[in-house]
């Protein structure tokens, strides 16, 4: 019979309920009368990190570790999916408790200075360019048609795009854009190393595309969740971030992050 509630548990049993939870051992749900907190997510598909489905849920690692966080913290997450632009504006107005995906490089027309509150990262990733094994080492100049999943800022190629020697080209999830530079409609799909992983394994062809570095260097870049509204929760989350490494580790090795 699965195990519904991390409340059923005393203190010293709860993290291993948890680590239950995260290697899908368990039945997460909401707790009556617990505290409701609106999280923003982006209407994306970037999965396995997030996505979400035709049906609107929301789904991924991010949505698994979200909840056990929600059931740590004995509260309540209803998550809100919206395209991107339009999430953090309703974000910045004050209409969402929080948002994930956020970070404090990430600077836009209108973000608000001073009054966001970060999280410690949930996640850490490799932002690649991947291009036909052939093609490893051409010049610079050679890729023109990027590809950028649909939604995302393709802001690392700012002065490429605005100098026109790069033309942006989108597609719905990084699937699509994995199919358009194997067929090079494309030169290059800008995507994590990860997810990249993860859809050439789908497609069960794993060494068709690597990442070219001239395009990109690798290094290393975070997702965090971030709050305007509730600093407190923030602190929340960093505490249990570090008090259930465990469950946490194992939530990303379900997914291969």
């Amino acid at each position: 019979m699965p195990i519904q509630l991390a409340q059923c548990f005393p203190p010293s049993l709860r993290s291993v309920w948890l680590l239950l939870a995260a290697l899908g051992l368990s039945t997460i749900q909401p707790v009556a009368g617990a505290q409701l907190y609106r999280v923003g997510v982006e209407d994306v598909d970037y999965y396995p990190i997030f996505a979400v489905s035709a049906d609107h849920q929301y789904r991924g690692y991010a949505r698994d570790l979200l909840d056990l966080f929600a059931a740590h913290a004995d509260i309540q997450l209803r998550y809100v999916p919206l395209p991107v632009r339009r999430l953090y504006h309703e974000y910045w107005a004050g209409r969402l408790d929080l948002v994930f995906p956020d970070s404090p490089r990430w600077h836009e027309a209108g973000k608000p200075h001073g009054v966001i509150t970060y999280s410690q990262p949930l996640l850490t990733f490799q932002d690649v360019v991947l291009v036909l094994p052939a093609r490893v080492g051409q010049p610079r100049e050679r890729f023109r048609k990027l590809g950028f999943v649909r939604g995302f800022t393709p802001w690392k190629f700012h002065a490429e795009i605005a100098a026109g020697a790069v033309e942006i080209h989108r597609a719905p999830s990084p699937e699509g854009l994995i199919r358009m530079t194997l067929a090079g409609y494309i030169d290059g799909a800008n995507m994590a190393r990860q997810v990249a992983r993860y859809h050439l394994g789908q497609l069960e062809r794993p060494h068709a595309l690597v990442a070219e570095p001239s395009l990109l260097q690798s290094s290393d870049s975070h997702y965090y969740l971030s709050s305007i509204r509730h600093p407190e929760l923030i602190q929340r989350f960093d505490a249990f971030l570090r008090s259930e490494r465990q469950a946490v580790a194992a939530l990303k090795a379900k997914y291969g992050l």
